[in-house]
């Protein structure tokens, strides 16, 4: 039956249009196949423009499938452009008013969401830009949900910018543009980016994109207060870019590797707070363009800027527009014919000659997620332990030792129960006290056994916590309070002990996801999941990450969370909300 239930589930797959009710949330959304597809009917749309080909292949040509705009900040290139390349399908186009809209209400976007898929026939999709960070990411699972309800096409979500989170739309025109002026060899690229790179968001979407290159050189040239942030940054390293830093152009220009490509982005002086606003003047100085700096470039450089560009302070002064240097003027074109394929493809228009390579799955999943999603629909064994090897390991062992540590720690061994060990190894006695403190609160193990700080006999150096829990029947713990320890001790050691001596012995290990827990939150104010966002249905979800911030794998013991809608990085103690944790500045 499950053979035969897991070929009817393939052969569905294999029919399921390749783009169409898909969500475009981060770069990463598309896979690098699925990008370059883009890339190319882009290609195409733009040839048949120019020699007068057929336009109605690349057009819906239906007016029951709508486009709502939804913009929270201000826009012009890319809300135009998203309302022309829908006019262009001849959809029906709602430019959604968000100051006169129940949001002045309190409504949550999901409310708002839900009533406005009801008001079309045929498929929605949603372009939205928002301050909130994750906002496309949550929508796309909650009204995917509701229209399975109620018989809904699946509506597609489009982030066209949110917070300093990513752009992944604009990415796209850039990338093709790119493209445009390399003449389609992605073979290697070398990039220059200038400006705010700490809150341009289409700097943090071009991580992810500029993968489609084989070689990746990248030249980072901004002040150290615009730099770009730490996590971008280590990415692009994990990704093996050629990575180089500059504090202005004019140091960039004084040495002799210089890119033809220039993307500036410009200072976003909303975002900033006081103490950099009274550099200003300085900041705008290093990464402004200069005419003394035009000879040093090399033959055939372009610029390109998202824009748009303040008139008063122009990263790239209005002088250059009539030069070979304006890459900007095509590119914001090219956003137009971008959004046409891409609305074509979500649509499910587009997108019937894509094929993926074998290994692509139309939907891509996490093997971890994956594996985790198994053990939480598996059938209860005996022993719980049995169905978290994800985030459990049995240790082979003698398994008639005694228990010693407690009298290490100056505790009375227990006869039955269970011993948590080795917590926060090596941290300072404070901050051990404050884990095994939130270790207990958080699992409602207070006033019960004992607890302490000890240093092994062959790590004498190194301090850990000892909690001992008297007649605690660990098999009656089901996933949830298992995963909660893990969480919050990965690396920690779990002693099963039946009439004084060690039965069982588990290591701890990160878990491959954390939700549903009433004690958990993502700490990125902007995050659509965070309480001051008041979306009260969004609830905190945390991915842990398979490779460090260098690239390296992350043993399993220890590690790091991202939150699954704004990929904010959490160390693992950071996503608990405990006092004696988050306000000590614990394990800093």
């Amino acid at each position: 039956g499950l053979a035969a239930n897991a070929i009817g589930s393939l052969a569905v797959m294999k029919q399921q249009h390749p783009f169409k009710g898909r969500t475009l949330a981060t770069v990463n959304d598309f896979r690098i196949p699925e990008q370059w597809y883009v890339y190319q009917k882009t290609r195409e749309l733009k040839e048949a423009i120019r020699t007068g080909g057929d336009l109605n292949k690349f057009r819906l040509m239906n007016q029951e499938c709508a486009v709502y705009t939804i913009f929270m900040e201000n826009s012009t290139r890319t809300k135009e452009s998203f309302r022309n390349a829908a006019e262009f399908h001849c959809m029906k186009v709602n430019m959604f008013d968000t100051m006169t809209s129940s949001f002045t209400k309190n409504e949550t976007i999901t409310d708002t969401i839900k009533m406005l898929c009801g008001y079309s026939i045929g498929q929605s999709l949603f372009v939205i830009r928002s301050k909130v960070e994750g906002v496309c990411r949550w929508l796309e699972e909650a009204i995917a949900d509701y229209s399975n309800t109620c018989g809904f096409p699946r509506a597609s979500f489009i982030n066209a910018g949110d917070g300093r989170h990513e752009h992944p739309t604009q990415e796209l025109l850039d990338e093709f543009s790119f493209l445009e002026q390399k003449k389609w060899d992605t073979d290697e690229i070398h990039l220059a980016l200038i400006g705010d790179l700490f809150h341009g968001r289409t700097v943090h979407s071009k991580v992810d994109g500029l993968r489609l290159y084989g070689r990746v050189h990248v030249d980072l040239i901004a002040p150290t207060e615009l730099a770009l942030p730490k996590m971008y940054e280590d990415r692009m390293r994990a990704f093996g870019f050629h990575v180089r830093k500059f504090a202005s152009i004019e140091e960039y220009v004084s040495q002799e590797k210089i890119a033809k490509i220039w993307y500036f982005t410009r200072l976003q002086l909303e975002r900033m707070g006081e103490k950099v606003l009274d550099k200003v003047g300085d900041l705008r100085r290093a990464v402004t363009f200069q005419r003394e700096f035009q000879d040093r470039l090399p033959q055939g450089t372009k610029f390109f800027h998202p824009l748009p560009r303040d008139s008063m302070h122009p990263e790239l002064p209005f002088w250059l527009d009539q030069t070979e240097l304006n890459g900007w003027d095509q590119q914001s074109q090219n956003g137009y014919f971008t959004r046409i394929i891409l609305l074509g493809m979500l649509s499910g228009k587009l997108g019937d000659d894509f094929t993926p390579a074998p290994d692509i799955a139309l939907t891509p999943i996490s093997p971890q997620i994956m594996a985790s999603q198994v053990a939480d629909m598996m059938i209860p064994s005996i022993s719980p332990m049995i169905d978290m090897v994800d985030f459990i390991e049995e240790l082979a062992g003698n398994t008639e030792m005694n228990d010693s540590s407690s009298r290490d720690v100056g505790l009375v061994p227990i006869k039955t129960g269970i011993i948590i060990k080795d917590l926060a190894t090596g941290q300072s006695v404070d901050k051990i006290w404050a884990l095994m403190y939130m270790v207990r609160s958080i699992l409602n193990l207070n006033n019960i056994g004992g607890q302490g700080v000890y240093c092994s006999s062959d790590q004498p150096n190194e301090p850990r916590g000892f909690i001992a829990v008297p007649d605690c029947d660990i098999d009656s713990w089901d996933r949830q309070p298992l995963k909660k320890l893990a969480a919050m001790a990965p690396g920690s050691t779990l002693d099963v002990i039946e009439d004084g001596h060690i039965c069982r012995e588990y290591r701890l290990q990160v878990p491959p996801r954390i939700y549903n827990f009433p004690d958990i939150s993502c700490k990125n104010k902007a995050c659509v999941s965070h309480k001051s966002q008041l979306q009260h249905e969004v609830p905190p979800y945390f991915l842990r990450i398979s490779t460090s911030a260098s690239g390296k794998p992350l043993h399993s013991e220890t590690g790091a969370f991202t939150c699954k809608y704004c990929e904010h990085l959490h160390d693992f103690w950071n996503i608990w909300d405990y006092k004696d944790i988050t306000e000590t500045d614990a394990f800093a």
